[in-house]
């Protein structure tokens, strides 16, 4: 009787750390959409010095599904500000991308549109 006590505590443990611990472990990330506010002439003003700014559209596949977001900052491939994205049952997938002074805005092909202020990235560091 006793040596069945460690078998169900742990039939019950693993699953619940996989529904709790599984949507933070990543087991691939692929980038979609990859730009720079550069590429369109657009920098962001941040302690005194002008920088461009990087923005990712990645999958993000964890143990317990897939999910999407956006990436962005200064060097969004190390260090960024994320934007989680659920537009429904497929893909999103960036139609046009609008670097502004003081924002960037998006329009999906799903014809969501976002506006993500430039106070939030441009500093990410």
């Amino acid at each position: 009787m006793r040596k069945t006590l460690p078998i169900i505590a742990s039939a019950v443990a693993l699953p619940a750390a996989i529904l709790i611990l599984g949507p933070s472990i990543t087991v691939r990330t692929e980038v979609l959409h990859h730009e720079s506010s550069g590429e369109a002439g657009v920098t962001y003003e941040h302690s005194g010095a002008r920088w461009s700014s990087d923005l990712y559209l990645v999958e993000l596949r964890t143990i317990t599904g897939t999910s999407y977001e956006l990436r962005l900052g200064p060097n969004a491939a190390e260090h960024y500000y994320p934007v989680e994205l659920s537009f429904g049952a497929e893909p999103p997938a960036i139609r046009d991308v609008t670097w502004l002074p003081d924002s960037v805005a998006l329009t999906f092909t799903s014809g969501e549109a976002l506006r993500v202020p430039a106070s939030n990235f441009r500093s990410v560091r």
